[in-house]
């Protein structure tokens, strides 16, 4: 009788860790396919992403030519109130500057100047925009670098698992030799007390 009570007890051992086991199992693979659903919904994000990109490039290329254009405008219009000012005090003093200091010479200057500081402002936008680019790449290798940590620590988890479950077998298989042991002395000696 206490076999057969053994063997259901046994019986429903197995088919409680089978049902534990269907419903772990069952539970990571529904967290797999939200994962699974999250990235999917992730990915068709990237065409906006890109388009958002585009736009602020295009945008950040389009005020920078305007600043340089308006820029340069202005410092046009200076050039000329200047060449309007200087002109007549060059013609009345024309014998005393020496034409290192004419309007011309000026006004050449000045345009050089104001075409670096513009080409400054561009070259500085352009500039920004590799670092933005350049970040956004360098992300990439930290992406594959945090995917191979995860990786490793789920095998470790794995590991420590299959460890636990090696060494709960072997703890279960000595407790249940020791118990079939303590049976055969008690059986033992309760033949030899028997039989004095």
């Amino acid at each position: 009788m206490s076999k057969k009570i053994e063997t259901n007890q046994n019986s429903n051992n197995t088919n409680e860790q089978n049902n534990f086991n269907e419903s772990v199992n069952q539970s990571l693979d529904e967290t797999k396919d939200n994962i699974k659903k999250s990235i999917d919904e992730s990915r068709k994000q990237i065409p906006r992403i890109n388009d958002i990109v585009n736009s602020y490039q295009e945008e950040s290329l389009q005020t920078a030519k305007e600043i340089s254009e308006e820029y340069i405008d202005s410092q046009k219009e200076v050039v000329n109130s200047l060449q309007s000012a200087w002109r007549p005090y060059n013609e009345a003093f024309s014998g005393l500057v020496t034409n290192f200091c004419s309007p011309d010479a000026a006004a050449k200057a000045y345009t050089t100047f104001v075409s670096n500081v513009a080409d400054n402002t561009v070259s500085a936008i352009r500039l920004s925009n590799n670092v933005i680019f350049s970040t956004l790449d360098a992300w990439k290798p930290v992406l594959q670098q945090t995917k191979d940590a995860a990786r490793h620590i789920s095998n470790m988890g794995v590991n420590t698992a299959r460890v636990f479950e090696q060494n709960s077998r072997q703890l279960a298989a000595e407790v249940k030799d020791a118990a079939n042991s303590n049976v055969n002395a008690s059986t033992t000696s309760t033949t030899n007390s028997t039989q004095h």
